[in-house]
């Protein structure tokens, strides 16, 4: 049995406005799973309506194979963080976190070790008689999370929790937090925007895009497995380079062709594409698999427009067939006076139909 399955679910706003559109969903009991996915696809409108706090229109929710539809947010079982930490500005961080035992009519005595226990996992023991006031915003943070471990939930709803760190702060955060979930053995499920996020926390993946689920997968299979164009352009940092080409016959060999390259298609792909020839399909490379070559290996030339450095590597910015190019590059060279380069790929790449955008191979 799953520990959290949505079957089904919808949500229409306003009589017409779908939100989410009949998604089905498992997760597994002690799984960290990303809602990933552009401003408006759905993901914190999905988690809202598992936590109880927006109304389904259409579909089940069932945790630990109870349907909750119709129970309260606090008869759920879960606990949620928001994106603001809501921690009380006139409590010390010890009666943040103690307050919902309070309510709850525990002793004294279990109170204290609860906290300093959920303390300790959050690393802010010491901290524990500051007010928030006193605190930097990532301690903030972790009391906000201490606060939700301490009720014990069946479930984790975390809706963007980082945004509001600065960016080196949100990386430490991230290390916080996947290790408080190994402590913890907690169901969690966590929305973001941020793909380097979602890849460095997650054991699954959910990409959504307008209400819809897109792909689920590790961030392996997110990644070097995209489904659709929309997966492998929204994930990767560059995006991923469409190319337009046409699939050709010669010789019992398959290429792909433009204006610019003729590339032979690895033959493992013939038996896919063998209704694609003569037809326009769109050709993926992910910036790190076009690589700088020899004049006499190229593939095409690009224009360069510009190099964008990163320190550890560059990424040069060029055109081809009017269109921009990215490339990942390590290779340490001056691109001031240079205006073209040869790229060749290195052999990985992603075809997808032209019309329905899913991949063929």
């Amino acid at each position: 049995m799953e520990f959290l399955e949505l079957k089904n679910l919808t949500k229409i706003y306003q009589k017409d406005i779908l939100a989410i559109d009949k998604i089905d969903l498992k997760i597994k009991d002690g799984e960290f799973l990303v809602l990933l996915g552009p401003s408006g696809c759905g993901k914190t409108t999905t988690m809202r309506m598992i936590a109880g706090l927006e109304d389904v229109t259409e579909g089940e929710i069932f945790i630990e194979g109870k349907l909750v539809n119709n129970l309260q947010p606090r008869e759920r079982g879960v606990s949620m963080i928001f994106q603001s930490y809501a921690i009380w500005p006139h409590m010390t961080v010890f009666n943040n976190i103690a307050y919902a035992l309070k309510i709850k009519k525990m002793s004294k005595e279990k109170i204290n070790e609860t906290v300093k226990k959920v303390a300790k996992m959050s690393n802010i023991e010491e901290y524990l008689n500051r007010y928030p006031s006193q605190l930097s915003g990532g301690q903030q943070q972790r009391v906000a999370v201490a606060r939700a471990m301490a009720v014990d939930p069946k479930l984790f709803l975390m809706d963007e929790p980082l945004s509001n760190l600065d960016a080196k702060l949100r990386v430490s955060m991230r290390t916080d937090l996947k290790e408080m979930h190994k402590r913890s053995g907690a169901t969690t499920i966590f929305v973001t925007h941020d793909q380097s996020e979602a890849m460095s926390l997650a054991d699954r993946i959910v990409i959504m895009n307008t209400g819809t689920i897109e792909q689920i997968g590790t961030p392996n299979e997110i990644y070097h497995d995209s489904k659709t164009m929309f997966v492998a352009d929204f994930i990767g940092s560059p995006s991923t380079n469409f190319v337009d080409v046409k699939i050709i016959s010669k010789d019992n060999k398959l290429f792909a062709k433009n204006d610019a390259f003729e590339l032979p298609i690895d033959d493992k792909f013939n038996d896919k594409l063998h209704g694609y020839i003569d037809k326009d399909v769109v050709f993926g490379f992910r910036p790190e698999n076009l690589v700088l070559s020899s004049d006499e290996e190229k593939l095409f030339d690009i224009d360069v427009v510009l190099v964008e450095p990163q320190g550890s590597h560059s990424v040069i910015v060029g055109r081809l067939l009017s269109k921009q190019i990215k490339i990942v590059s390590d290779e340490v060279r001056d691109m001031k006076n240079i205006k073209t380069l040869p790229i060749k790929s290195n052999g990985i790449y992603f075809i997808f139909d032209k019309e329905t955008e899913k991949r063929i191979c």
